[in-house]
């Protein structure tokens, strides 16, 4: 280094500082045209033209400094920096490694190294090269949240938590620190602490639609309608050109009970975004509600497209590419090969749309079709002429090798077109095992029997509409001359034991409810009526044409699949029938409804 280089070197630097680069450049330029091998001056070089976006100098800077010294780890971070900027990230990665080797406790440079690999998708390394910063620089905020953001993109939410709990300590001014934290909470269901984490960082930054966008959600996900949609307004006023306000607002509208409103707000959400795949698919459901049918089948092609519902189709992302690279099935008569029909989403909307194989069968076209492996014996002996598959990621390979194929949830669009249509739904699509069902009847002995659930297993909003308690259903349980069995899936046993032993429903505890389905189709079969909430075991009466009531407040069906036209009868499944009212908006009420009519009936 030449004499007097260290004090234009630290002169630069400060000319840096105060943004008169300018300057800057010129000293060190005086300082290289004497001294031209000066590694450090030229990284300050390329530091300040990568500074200005000057990508391509910057680079050539930053080389020559490390033809002069190799080992300057300076350099390899700028290297890092502009192969970043520039897209090339693999040489980037190189770059911050490099760094990494040659001081091993250097922060930067593992923070480098991390989002380097988060953005080559490679989780798990990119996480080791966070903590590793983080154990190098405990105190810097930003590397805490980038580790939070991985711990996110791995579905880690309580350590994702724990490190924007820490980001937020460090830096409790950062509004996004705070919008990252409120996610993580959404996503553990913690809705009341999340919304005040919206709540701070919508304070630190009140014009920022995706906070709002996302508070607006929680508000809906915590059962505060009205608070969400005046988020969503907001957003409308704010920002008309962004569509996720009126699609939220289309859903808050949509739980109000104004229907018509919702549409207006959903069709102005495509048409500031026609890729919105969710708004398509909840306009199809407020068509579905309302029994629009031939409305509502092309929106809701739109799940499968992208957005958040395509996520949900396949746990496997691999499935959804092999789905694609098959030719689809454009309905009756368009194939001759055989037609993979592929199930999605959970078991209830899966055997909602086997109602539809019957016709499927009918127009004589070959296909197989994939179930639930726990429900495949109970299909194959409803259609011992149906090739059934089993559910399975990577799909059962006659699914993926037929000839073409159909999501099931896309056979109410070729089938079911009207009301009227809804008249040739089987009446059994599911045939319990006859054995099982008089092993069972003679369990439960002579007598009106009547199967009972009372709740959920989904979380949030939606789980709260759909899940009572068993005490609930007490002036049910008190209707004499009756025996109740519990079909409830999940741990059951508290909630029996709070109850007087003469009110008790029978549990065989020795049955798997969520595993063995073939024991629990074969326990409702047994019985003479299913009383439950909106869960599976409605799904599995309806298909096996076991007479079922189904019981939601306040004429506010959770599902459009439940909304009745006046005549409290369930289009799909002929077999179940709804009791709700709008003024009994409490679970006791319907419950006592239920059990006036269950008095008259056993007798």
């Amino acid at each position: 280094m030449a004499k007097n280089a260290t004090p234009r070197l630290k002169e630069a630097l400060a000319l840096r500082r105060q943004g008169r680069l300018d300057q800057a450049e010129q000293v060190l330029r005086k300082l290289l045209a004497t001294d031209p091998g000066n590694a450090e001056a030229l990284c300050q070089l390329a530091q300040l033209k990568t500074d200005i976006g000057a990508f391509s100098e910057a680079h050539y800077f930053a080389s020559a400094a490390l033809n002069e010294q190799p080992d300057l780890v300076a350099a390899h971070l700028l290297m890092g920096r502009i192969y970043t900027e520039t897209g090339s990230t693999e040489s980037a990665l190189a770059s911050y490694q490099r760094a990494a080797e040659l001081d091993p406790k250097h922060a930067e440079a593992l923070f480098g190294c991390g989002v380097t690999l988060q953005r080559l998708g490679r989780l798990e390394e990119a996480l080791d090269s966070f903590r590793a910063s983080i154990d190098a620089l405990p105190a810097q905020a930003e590397t805490w949240c980038a580790q939070g953001n991985v711990q996110f993109m791995l579905k880690r939410f309580d350590a994702a938590l724990n490190s924007f709990d820490e980001a937020v300590r460090l830096m409790p001014a950062v509004a996004l620190l705070h919008f990252n934290r409120a996610n993580t909470l959404v996503e553990l269901g913690r809705s009341a602490d999340a919304l005040k984490a919206y709540d701070r960082a919508l304070e630190l930054v009140p014009d920022n639609p995706d906070m709002r966008n996302n508070r607006g959600n929680a508000r809906m996900e915590s059962g505060d309608t009205e608070g969400a949609a005046a988020d969503f307004r907001f957003m409308t006023a704010k920002w008309p050109g962004d569509a996720r306000g009126y699609n939220g607002l289309g859903f808050a509208l949509q739980e109000l009970g104004d229907s018509d409103a919702a549409i207006t707000s959903y069709e102005r959400a495509i048409s500031l975004a026609p890729d919105l795949a969710d708004a398509h698919h909840n306009l199809a459901l407020v068509h579905l509600s309302r029994r629009e049918f031939a409305a509502a089948w092309p929106a809701y092609e739109m799940r499968r497209v992208h957005g958040s519902y395509r996520d949900n189709m396949r746990k496997d992302p691999q499935s959804m590419a092999v789905f694609e690279r098959l030719q689809s099935w454009t309905g009756p008569g368009s194939s001759t090969a055989a037609v993979g029909v592929w199930c999605e989403q959970g078991i209830g909307d899966q055997i909602l749309f086997s109602t539809l194989l019957p016709e499927l069968a009918a127009t004589g076209e070959p296909f197989v079709y994939e179930v639930d492996r726990r429900l495949q014996p109970a299909y194959q002996r409803a259609f011992p002429d149906i090739h059934f598959v089993p559910l399975g990621d990577p799909p059962a390979e006659a699914l993926a090798n037929a000839g073409s194929a159909v999501f099931a949830g896309s056979l109410p669009g070729f089938f079911r077109q009207s009301v009227e249509s809804f008249a040739r739904q089987p009446r059994q699509v599911l045939k319990a095992a006859p054995g099982r069902v008089g092993h069972y009847r003679d369990q439960l002995g002579p007598g009106f029997k009547v199967a009972l659930s009372w709740r959920s297993v989904r979380a949030g909003r939606m789980g709260k509409v759909k899940s009572a308690s068993l005490s609930d259903f007490l002036p049910l349980l008190s209707v004499p001359g009756v025996r109740f069995v519990d079909v409830q899936y999940g741990d059951t046993a508290t909630e029996r034991a709070q109850l007087d032993p003469g009110l008790q429903p029978v549990h065989f505890d020795d049955v798997d409810y969520y595993q063995n389905l073939e024991e629990v189709l074969a326990i409702i079969e047994a019985c003479d009526l299913l009383i439950t909430t909106s869960n599976a075991n409605a799904h599995f009466a309806g298909a096996l044409g076991k007479p079922a009531w189904l019981l939601y407040p306040a004429e506010h069906p959770p599902f459009h699949y439940w909304a009745h036209g006046g005549d409290h009868r369930c289009l799909w499944y002929p077999s179940v029938e709804i009791i709700s009212a709008p003024q009994l908006v409490q679970w006791s009420q319907l419950a006592a409804l239920a059990a006036e009519r269950l008095h008259q009936r056993s007798r």
